[in-house]
């Protein structure tokens, strides 16, 4: 019984002694493990990395969890008279834009420090802290410097420099200020009160709405399948035309191919539009400013490539009036060598010519091209006794222009008419070359206009 109790008492002990051990192991771990540390004078960044998912730079990836949840407590309220809110009420930035211009605050944080490490099996835990007041003194002097650098660029946009680079100017001072858009940034130009934000975007917009783009060219009619030209505009600032600016094109009919790269001298640029292939009747083009080289140059960052194509650029709309052409259909369908009464030939041409948008016209002063039809039978071997007759007939159509420059030809050869006779197997022939004419002829002549 006594060794009953004595071995009881040694497991008891025994007990408490691993429990005050676990009790220990677990003492170990950091409080601002077990609890999240609240503070009224600092921000706080705890961040976690697995260890076996991050063998190499689980140590970074911790760091950066820590920064980012201390960032994530740093609010960046937005002030009425900053330049977000006016792009906001003037341009209708989306959603999207919100998150941009509040400015990622890990990127900008300065002065945290190091509140200790913690390692529990697979597990690695960083602590950060940063003072609230630190965090405002150095904000505010990093947004004072970025001001200084904004207004010096901002130098650099008056008229004695060139268009573009005023335009780079323009977005770079945007560029430096954007950490800190949000905020008013309330301070003096040339002895003005203003808000500098919005004095740039003011500046920049007043710029581009000295840009004029000009056509110098009349109204424009074409016949469908015809070479357009040259188109010729000019570019003009302060009512001064500028030579080095570049233009766009934009049409969704339109193959518009700039043939100068800007600008020359004469604040001239030249367009060619090769071939009109739309049989729409009015067909129109958008020209703007090609600014978008300028504004890689001044910037690479995205949220500012939106925010300077917000400010937007002088442009026109040109429309091109389409006509097809008239065209003067005559034909000689002879019946075995001897000339055919009937034009079956010339009224199918007609009849496909309408259905594809084309008008055929009896008018031959009025035509702007000249469709001429010509087609023969021959009879096909006979034999005694035969039943069967065979017709064979051979056609050439030919298209010309008012200069008589041949625009489209195409012939068929032997086209096999089988019948009771030789006048109902010419019939048979006459009626596959109609279906040709129809199928295949007109469609392949009106393509070769509407085909680029």
């Amino acid at each position: 019984m006594r060794i009953i109790f004595c071995y009881s008492l040694l497991l008891i002990l025994f007990a408490c002694g691993s429990t005050k051990q676990i009790n220990d192991i677990e003492d170990i771990t950091p409080d601002w493990v077990k609890n999240y540390p609240v503070s009224e004078n600092y921000y706080t960044g705890i961040g976690i990395a697995n260890k076996s998912k991050n063998p190499v730079n689980y140590i970074q990836v911790a760091q950066q969890n820590a920064l980012q949840n201390l960032a994530s407590q740093i609010k960046v309220n937005i002030a009425t008279q900053s330049v977000f809110v006016q792009m906001e009420r003037e341009y209708g930035f989306e959603e999207e834009f919100k998150s941009d211009i509040k400015i990622k605050a890990e990127e900008h944080l300065q002065g945290y420090e190091l509140k200790g490490t913690h390692q529990a099996g697979d597990e690695y835990w960083v602590y950060y802290s940063l003072s609230k007041r630190k965090y405002t003194e150095v904000r505010q002097a990093r947004m004072e410097e970025a001001m200084e650098q904004a207004k010096t660029l901002l130098s650099f946009t008056t008229h004695q420099h060139s268009p573009k680079e005023r335009y780079v100017h323009f977005v770079k001072a945007l560029e430096v200020l954007k950490p800190f858009l949000s905020e008013p940034l309330a301070c003096q130009i040339d002895g003005r009160n203003v808000f500098l934000g919005s004095e740039i975007i003011a500046q920049f917009r007043s710029f581009m709405d000295n840009f004029r783009i000009l056509s110098l060219n009349k109204k424009v009619k074409v016949m469908l399948g015809d070479k357009l030209g040259e188109l010729k505009f000019a570019v003009e600032f302060n009512k001064t035309r500028v030579e080095n600016i570049p233009l766009i094109f934009a049409s969704d009919l339109l193959d518009v191919k700039p043939f100068s790269n800007s600008t020359d001298e004469n604040g001239l640029f030249i367009a060619i539009v090769p071939k009109i292939s739309s049989t729409e009747n009015v067909q129109k083009m958008q020209v703007g400013l090609n600014i978008e080289d300028w504004l890689k140059e001044a910037t690479t960052d995205n949220f500012t490539q939106k925010l300077a194509r917000g400010v937007k650029s002088h442009q026109i709309t040109m429309p091109i009036y389409v006509y097809t052409p008239l065209v003067y259909v005559q034909s000689k369908e002879k019946y075995f060598g001897t000339l055919y009464r009937s034009q079956d030939l010339k009224f199918a041409a007609e009849t496909a010519l309408n259905k594809l948008g084309f008008s055929p016209t009896g008018r031959k002063d009025e035509a702007e091209l000249f469709m001429q039809i010509e087609a023969n039978t021959e009879k096909g071997r006979t034999q005694t006794g035969q039943k069967m007759f065979t017709a064979f007939l051979n056609m050439s159509i030919q298209v010309k222009d008012k200069n008589q420059m041949i625009v489209f030809s195409e012939q068929l050869n032997k086209l096999k008419g089988i019948q009771l006779s030789f006048e109902q197997a010419n019939t048979s022939a006459y009626e596959k070359a109609q279906e040709e004419l129809n199928k295949s002829i007109i469609p392949n002549f009106v393509n070769s206009f509407i085909q680029k």
